[in-house]
């Protein structure tokens, strides 16, 4: 028996809100209509979209950005998914002796995903809360197991909003990553980590608020995201209603907090201010 080799990487856990008054106020067909139209079919889709877009040349000639969009679509590749009832797993594997640039594209293209399923989630009336971190895991087939799985599972079920945080193992990562782009002027990479992840007062169970890295899901500037847009109270309790879901009390108040945290981003990273208030993200 070969000995199993786990790999090192991002995972995400995610998890469905309201996903059993889905189950319980719908018959099986149109469940099953509603996760074959939106679970299954999202990853692949998604992940076609999210690549960079190819310019037009002419012969003998080579788009400029052509090395970066074919990076950027092989990191995307090694994207894996794995959906069972109302949880989500992602994962991506990188190598941990990458130049320092090469990692933190990982990590961008990893959240940039992540962003795209809450996105799209939410707007088809699927919210969902998750968290990242990072380590050693193992994944095969439908099999897992690995510390960084644990822990995203755990930090995701504190949440009491429609949100991606990053756990302190992801968190202590990144902010290393930040200061050292800093450090070297990195402007490029940086700005894209600012607009990826976010510092946010994020909402926990027991009326408990920390502050946290989260996962910018609502206005990205990347190909195939669609930011949220309308009237937010309006958009936010669709998504939560939705499926004939129920409001009940104590989805009331994860509505009221999504709606929060939507309008903080809208207010606090519209495209043209985005610089300014990202200067203390650190």
């Amino acid at each position: 028996m070969s000995q199993i080799q786990p790999a090192t990487g991002f995972v995400g856990y995610f998890d469905i809100l309201g996903y059993t008054q889905i189950m319980l106020n719908n018959n099986i067909h149109k469940t099953a209509q509603f996760v074959s139209d939106t679970l299954i079919n999202i990853p692949q889709d998604m992940i076609d979209s999210l690549r960079l877009p190819r310019q037009e040349v002419r012969p003998l000639e080579v788009a400029p950005e052509s090395s970066e969009r074919d990076e950027w679509s092989q990191i995307l590749d090694r994207v894996s998914w794995i959906i069972f009832s109302d949880s989500i797993l992602i994962s991506l594997p990188f190598d941990p002796s990458l130049p320092e640039p090469g990692l933190v594209r990982h990590y961008l293209a990893f959240s940039t995903v992540c962003a795209s399923l809450m996105n799209r989630c939410f707007t088809a009336g699927f919210p969902l809360r998750g968290a990242i971190s990072v380590g050693e895991f193992f994944i095969e087939d439908r099999c897992f197991a690995g510390r960084p799985i644990i822990n995203a599972y755990y930090a995701t079920q504190q949440l009491e909003f429609a949100g991606c945080v990053l756990d302190e193992a992801a968190n202590s990562l990144i902010s290393e990553w930040r200061k050292h782009l800093v450090k070297k002027g990195e402007r490029n990479l940086l700005d894209k980590l600012d607009q990826t992840t976010i510092l946010y007062m994020v909402p926990l169970k027991e009326n408990l608020d920390e502050r946290l890295r989260t996962i910018n899901w609502v206005l990205l500037d990347t190909p195939g995201f669609s930011p949220i847009a309308g009237d937010i109270r309006e958009v936010t309790t669709r998504a939560f209603l939705m499926h004939n879901k129920i409001a009940v009390p104590a989805v009331q108040g994860k509505i009221n907090n999504t709606e929060m945290f939507i309008r903080h981003v809208l207010t606090n990273l519209r495209r043209d201010d985005r610089q300014e208030c990202l200067e203390g993200n650190s």
